[in-house]
């Protein structure tokens, strides 16, 4: 044993900081201590209730290949599910049944529940849960962080418990199947080199009976991925192993890419077009990913990815309709078009009823709906009428109360002013609704696109929507009317069936932008006097979210008018616009977009589908992909492994039609150019390698405020967030809501808005997993619905070396290696 270690030292060897206001003793302890039991399941923990650290045989400490007894055959572990089973069985006539499963390979206890119905005695739910435990009187478990940087070297424990009644001497072996190089390396006692094999490394401890010990490994991730870990222990008597995998992530911030493509087959039998990608020549080595797919749906993608259509945080009540609003597109289309499947049902119903329930969390008492709930000050009009729309859309598909979508509407016609327009009274986010461009046109146009929705509910609302459509009719005879504006009252008015909607639609059509065979609508451009004749680099290579609103506004301005193969190159444009998921950018856009994509769908959808598809690339590779109507639902999906490719040529033959995905993505090490927001993170002087204070002073640089923002605070390798940290954070009064996500290795703060004046959030992290040599790590913020307006900066925490995290025999070679 390794006597002379106080209680810092103990906590400290085992990866834990102590936060405590208790008396703690400097004495040393020369009683024998324990190792941490890591990874254990709660329940695991009682027979070894103290802390520990590794007693490891210092003349084995790295042994190249030990010699000895011939030991058990081990059985390596690697099924580690978070939930076990969810199965439904028909009991038959007796009441009875039996089930046999095989225990996965979690040391833990697993709660077993169950319910039946029955048409005779109805809903019976069982007693007591039911404790299966599975355990082993001996075995291993490996504790691993969210991720790692390639690059960065980590301390990889392994922990040892020995349930039995004798000690144990146990080899544990760690084995590197070559992504990873053993930090520091391993070197010969005598002649003080590098050993040329370094394919495994075998450590020795000593486990007293009833007890634990932790083996720690230094390595250096060189690969990137999921990438698998692999550890066996062997005894005399037991033996155990087990594979888990550790994401080792690029450096840099990642940067994601999607070009869609319709393929229309039905009037020829061919199709070829060359795709550019626009990859940098300066990204991370090895970052970069591509990947095709092929669907025969045009709604196949989102179909596919109904709980993540778009990578942005959607954390408040008007995100969360991201939840919501789809799973009433999807279903009202796959209805229509007999094409609803059971499975696909059970799925979108049960989106719907959790985005509904959340969405209620955002009510207020007067029956308004805001972003953050009671948290704002006023219900917010757009968002009310938002959501009582969006509530009345659902009600042929789940149970809503009527008074859930006529109260709120109450609420608004409160609010109407005397010329029949209605004003933002709440915070304003999205300027181009909100904010009152072309005097509240667009607001007051979609407030009466749900008072309309409504219509089937109750009359008592007709002299609101006249008064409504009298305004917005007044407002469009106007010259200073913006696209955006323009695009809303023209879908009012056609989804409403007024006279006044061909004037509307008139105006939009000279507004159009065309190229090839697609036509699309572009937002005003805002001057800015700065920056004029620069042009914003980021508006052409992301997608920008008010302009596949606007457009997706006047594709169901032609989809009203019964213009279907005109609304075709709005179709490609839209689809071009597409993420890999079947969202878009934003919410509003995707919302929009998705439904207008579905009301076109329903006219447009064949059942004669047959088509393959060739993605070629150089040096001459090829991949494939076949569609016919079996599979016309099913996302296909193939990775390209070539590297340094530049350009796809899609190339079809056959009939239908369908769409392609060519998604990509790579990571860039540096700060983001035109930088719209003022970002400046800063490593405060109080820190230490264990304890890291941030902050980030921010403001808008892109005119007076921006909209809804959102900053995305990525955490050095090893470190998690501080809850108490988070918690003055959540009661920052410019900081509406907080979030973390990666196991509290990302922090996402949402503002309501960022102005040109500074604010300086500070964020407090602890180091949880031992790793040294860190890479530098982004802080991004950008507008929610304008994703050209940007920035983001990168940091670095405290310095730390291999000898900061390894055992003091690790770093006696290191010391070696040096002389």
């Amino acid at each position: 044993w390794l006597p002379g270690y106080s209680v810092r030292d103990i906590f400290s060897r085992a990866g834990s900081v102590i936060l405590t206001n208790a008396y703690l003793p400097e004495e040393k302890f020369m009683a024998p201590p324990y190792a941490m039991c890591f990874g254990a399941s709660p329940n695991m923990l009682a027979p070894v209730l103290h802390c520990c650290t590794s007693s490891i045989d210092e003349a084995g400490v790295m042994e190249e290949h030990p010699q000895g007894p011939v030991l058990p055959p081990v059985v390596v572990r690697s099924a580690f599910p978070e939930t076990w089973l969810w199965n439904f069985e028909d009991v038959g006539p007796q009441g009875k049944t039996s089930v046999r499963k095989v225990v996965p390979d979690t040391i833990t206890s697993w709660v077993i529940t169950g319910f039946s119905l029955s048409p005779e005695f109805g809903l019976g739910l069982s007693d007591d849960p039911t404790q299966v435990r599975v355990f082993r009187p001996f075995f291993i478990s490996l504790n691993l962080p969210y991720s790692v940087t390639r690059e960065e070297s980590m301390l990889l424990p392994i922990n040892v418990f020995n349930y039995m009644d004798q000690e144990l001497k146990v080899e544990v072996t760690l084995e590197n199947p070559g992504w990873f190089n053993f930090a520091p390396p391993q070197v010969s006692p005598t002649k003080k080199k590098k050993f040329d094999s370094d394919s495994a490394r075998v450590k020795t401890v000593v486990v007293a009976p009833k007890n634990a010990a932790t083996v720690n490994f230094a390595i250096t991730p060189k690969q990137v991925g999921y990438l698998e870990v692999k550890a066996v222990a062997r005894s005399a008597l037991a033996g155990d192993g087990i594979t888990r995998k550790l994401l080792v992530k690029p450096e840099g911030e990642t940067q994601y890419r999607t070009k869609g493509i319709l393929v229309d087959l039905r009037t020829k039998k061919d199709f070829m077009l060359a795709v550019a990608l626009d990859i940098p020549t300066d990204i991370v080595p090895d970052s970069e990913l591509i990947e095709v797919s092929l669907v025969g749906d045009l709604l196949g993608a989102a179909l596919e990815n109904l709980d993540k259509l778009i990578r942005q945080p959607y954390g408040c009540g008007e995100q969360n309709m991201l939840n919501f609003v789809p799973n009433i597109v999807i279903l009202d289309y796959l209805k229509a078009s007999n094409l609803l499947t059971n499975s696909i049902q059970q799925k979108a119903l049960k989106y719907l009823e959790l985005g509904y329930q959340r969405e209620l969390t955002y009510k207020h008492k007067d029956n308004s709906y805001s972003a953050f709930g009671e948290g704002d000050k006023n219900g917010s009009t757009w968002l009310t009428a938002f959501v009582a729309k969006s509530f009345k859309q659902a009600q042929k598909f789940i149970d809503i109360e009527s008074s859930a979508i006529i109260e709120p509407l109450r609420w608004l016609a409160a609010k109407q002013t005397r010329n029949g327009s209605f004003p933002e009274v709440g915070q304003v986010w999205h300027k181009q609704m909100q904010g009152g461009g072309s005097n509240g046109l667009a607001l007051t146009a979609y407030v009466l696109t749900a008072f309309v929705e409504s219509m089937s509910l109750t009359d008592e609302f007709k002299d609101t929507i006249d008064r409504a459509a009298r305004f917005v009719n007044e407002q469009i005879e106007k010259s200073s009317v913006d696209t955006y504006s323009l695009a809303v009252t023209s879908y009012a008015l056609n989804f409403a069936g007024h006279p006044a909607s061909d004037k509307a639609f008139s105006l939009l059509e000279s507004k159009s932008q065309t190229e090839g065979e697609s036509k699309w609508w572009i937002k005003d451009m805002e001057k800015d006097k700065e920056r004029e004749g620069i042009v914003n680099p980021w508006e052409t290579c992301i997608p920008n979210a008010i302009n596949v609103e606007v457009t997706a506004y006047v594709m169901l301005s032609y989809l009203y008018r019964n213009m279907y193969t005109e609304a075709l190159p709005i179709l490609r444009w839209l689809l071009a616009q597409q993420n890999g998921q079947g969202g878009f950018a934003s919410t509003q856009d995707t919302v929009v977009a998705l439904g207008a994509i579905a009301k076109l769908a329903k006219k447009i959808v064949g059942q004669n589908k047959d088509m393959s598809v060739a993605f070629e690339y150089p040096p001459g590779d090829s991949t494939k992909l076949k569609l016919n109507q079996d599979n016309a639902m099913v996302l296909q999906k193939a990775e390209l492994h070539s590297k340094k490719v530049r350009t796809i040529t899609v190339d079809a033959k056959g009939t239908g039609l369908g769409i392609v995905h060519i998604s990509y993505r790579y990571n860039v090490n540096k700060k983001g150019d035109f930088p719209l927001f003022n970002l400046a993170p800063k490593v405060e002087e109080a820190s230490t390698k264990d304890h890291l204070i941030l902050a980030v002073t921010l403001s808008f640089a892109g005119g007076k405020e921006s909209n809804m923002a959102v900053m995305e605070v990525t955490l050095p390798s090893g470190f998690t967030i501080d809850d108490e940290g988070l918690k003055a954070l959540k009661m920052t009064d410019k900081i509406k809501k907080v979030e973390t996500k990666d196991d509290d290795t990302v922090v996402i703060l949402y503002f309501d808005k960022v102005t040109s004046e500074s604010m300086c959030p500070v964020i407090s992290a602890y180091k949880s997993f031992k790793i040294a040599k860190q890479r530098p790590v982004p802080v991004t913020i950008y507008d929610y619905y304008d994703n050209s307006r940007r920035a983001t900066e990168f940091y670095s925490p405290m310095p730390s070396e291999i000898c900061d995290i390894c055992d003091a025999d690790d770093c006696q070679h290191i010391g070696r290696l040096s002389q």
